[in-house]
């Protein structure tokens, strides 16, 4: 993992990137979601591109803590921007009930929390189009932990014209948020999507590690799998799992990932099977197409 000092060197380069594909009369949109990922884009256009030339949002939904609102209004003191606060109300909901009615096969479901809580990343993609259609380009959000588990939707939350922080772990743009000035609240918040009340990103991972994979919709846990699944997440944590994804990336063996990471080798094969599983579900190359001849 990048140390510090790394980092600082790593800033330089980010800027250098920014300020070569941003072009001088070009402006972008940044959704900022009051979570670390978002501000650290913002700060890191903001430092290029200066005030005049980004544009924060935020989406509101009924089901938002009212802390990431505060994190969103706090960003936007910092960097002398007000940010445009979207309240598409229960969208989300009204697409899923819409596409159950119309396909019920499929088994879509209203009432659940993960089909109208990914249908919040649908409404962002409908947002940043019409930003786009605007003429801003837009930032991504994403980062290298969420790329490698899949933990994004692909024609969602991981769109965008330029992504300064998908080559970084989120351990790292941890690290990129202290030099940047991000306040420590949102710092040391616990990563989160933020759809639900309590959600966090570690138990959800969890969740994940014990199916195997990305879950689909429609899948339920019993109360006794709920129990395993939370004695994963009392054994994970941001640091250890970004490591474990960083040797997988260099080849390391699993001994060598159990004994630097300090996590179960069942663990560390439930992570490798993720990123697998992931790599199919969530990281295909997107636009593919045929040359013409």
């Amino acid at each position: 993992m990048k140390t510090k000092e790394d980092m600082v060197s790593e800033l330089n380069r980010i800027e250098d990137f920014i300020q070569s594909y941003v072009l001088m009369d070009e402006k972008v949109v940044i959704p900022v979601s009051g979570g670390l990922d978002s501000d650290v884009v913002a700060r890191l256009c903001h430092k290029v591109l200066g005030k005049e030339r980004i544009h924060l949002f935020t989406v509101k939904q009924p089901s938002m803590e009212e802390k990431y609102l505060e994190n969103v209004k706090n960003l936007g003191i910092d960097l002398g921007v007000s940010p445009v606060i979207v309240c598409p109300g229960n969208m989300n909901v009204q697409i899923i009930q819409i596409l159950s009615a119309a396909d019920p096969e499929i088994g879509f479901q209203p009432e659940a929390l993960l089909d109208p809580a990914r249908a919040n990343c649908s409404l962002r993609t409908s947002f940043l189009s019409t930003y786009q259609d605007k003429g801003f380009l837009i930032a991504s959000n994403s980062n290298l932990s969420e790329i490698q588990l899949g933990f994004y939707m692909p024609f969602g939350d991981n769109l965008g014209h330029f992504k300064p922080i998908a080559h970084l772990y989120k351990s790292e743009v941890r690290i990129l948020a202290d030099i940047l000035g991000t306040r420590k609240e949102v710092i040391d918040q616990a990563p989160s999507a933020g759809f639900w009340e309590g959600e966090e990103d570690l138990e959800d991972l969890a969740f994940w590690l014990y199916y195997g994979g990305p879950i689909p919709a429609g899948k339920e846990f019993s109360d006794q799998e709920c129990e395993k699944v939370m004695k994963i997440k009392a054994e994970l944590s941001q640091f250890g799992v970004d490591c474990c994804l960083e040797m997988l990336s260099n080849g390391d063996l699993d001994e060598e990932i159990v004994k630097a990471t300090g996590l179960r080798d069942e663990i560390v094969q439930a992570i490798k099977n993720t990123v697998d599983r992931s790599a199919k579900l969530k990281n295909r190359m997107l636009l593919s197409r045929l040359e013409r001849r």
